[in-house]
């Protein structure tokens, strides 16, 4: 979908029928939590007037606001939206239902746009919406200087694993709804996995999206994983091994090396993950090549911790 940024009260070309949206957006919308982490790393945050869950949400500003910026719930308030005059909502997903809500927000003449970050198969992609995002807040410059130095640091990172020998092999994932789905070899956590200089053990999905696979066949790789990561909510291995009793066949957790992302949650069971770690692919890395190869990196875990 394409849109335009209106400067100065320009108006879009002849035909273009897709959002206006007015530069240097004073009050925006944000109905995922990695938005709020982007605008917050262009120091735009205090243009959020409205969020998606405010309960868990970990952004220290939007805490430290909660009497003001508002709450529009798993699906959007409409009258609450209205009251708030926003420049613009940002929105996540495309489908049908998010149809129904386009066509809502263009009956009320609320300018949106769709932020794509989840679409990229590179976690320097997913960062890189940052600049996208600065600018409908005018502020381009800043936008690609944050977004500059991002790449810097995550390949200094990289190169501490340019040259190890031994890659562990890495398993993803716990059972949702009797299937467990695998990502790609082409997704960004894949990608994260081998420049943190680990072997991602499920090769088989090449296609564009994760994909489920049997539990039968996750049984089989979680009994040669060398470490297990993403597992679901689990914060101990004894909450891991009663959400299904063959866990404890695990190579990882018979080894003591399972991690999952959720070292920061907030007090309501919100995840910084999944808000702060798409402007920080970087922290991300540093993090993996801590568990794959300990010996490379002095810093404790920021997003990841070990179960035990």
């Amino acid at each position: 979908m394409s849109y335009f940024i209106s400067r100065n009260g320009e108006l879009p070309p002849t035909g273009f029928t897709g959002p206006t949206i007015p530069a240097g957006a004073q009050h925006i919308v944000c109905m995922s939590s990695s938005y709020i982490a982007m605008l917050d790393a262009l120091g735009q945050v205090d243009r959020i007037v409205a969020v998606s869950g405010i309960n868990y949400i970990a952004n220290p500003y939007i805490l430290a606001h909660k009497d003001s910026i508002k709450d529009m719930g798993p699906e959007i308030n409409y009258e609450l939206l209205l009251g708030l005059k926003p420049d613009v909502v940002l929105l996540y997903g495309i489908g049908d239902a998010q149809t129904a809500v386009t066509d809502k927000l263009k009956e009320l003449a609320i300018p949106y746009m769709y932020v794509g970050e989840y679409l990229e198969e590179s976690p320097l992609g997913k960062a890189e919406w940052l600049v996208a995002i600065s600018e409908l807040t005018d502020s381009r410059e800043t936008g690609a200087k944050v977004f500059r130095e991002i790449p810097e640091r995550y390949n200094n990172m990289k190169q501490l694993t340019a040259n190890v020998k031994k890659r562990p092999t890495v398993m993803l994932n716990t059972p949702w709804n009797d299937s467990w789905a695998m990502p790609s070899v082409k997704s960004y956590v894949a990608q994260l996995i081998t420049d943190a200089g680990g072997d991602y053990i499920y090769k088989k999905n090449t296609s564009n999206g994760a994909e489920p696979i049997g539990l039968e066949t996750a049984y089989g790789l979680i009994r040669e994983a060398d470490v297990w990561l993403n597992v679901g909510m689990a914060t101990t291995l004894d909450e891991l091994k009663i959400i299904n009793p063959k866990f404890k066949d695990a190579k990882a957790i018979q080894e003591n090396k399972v991690y999952n992302n959720n070292l920061r949650l907030t007090p309501e069971g919100g995840n910084d993950y999944w808000e702060s770690a798409v402007v920080h692919p970087d922290i991300v890395l540093r993090d993996l090549i801590k568990i794959l190869h300990p010996e490379q990196v002095s810093e404790d875990l920021y997003y990841y911790r070990h179960l035990e």
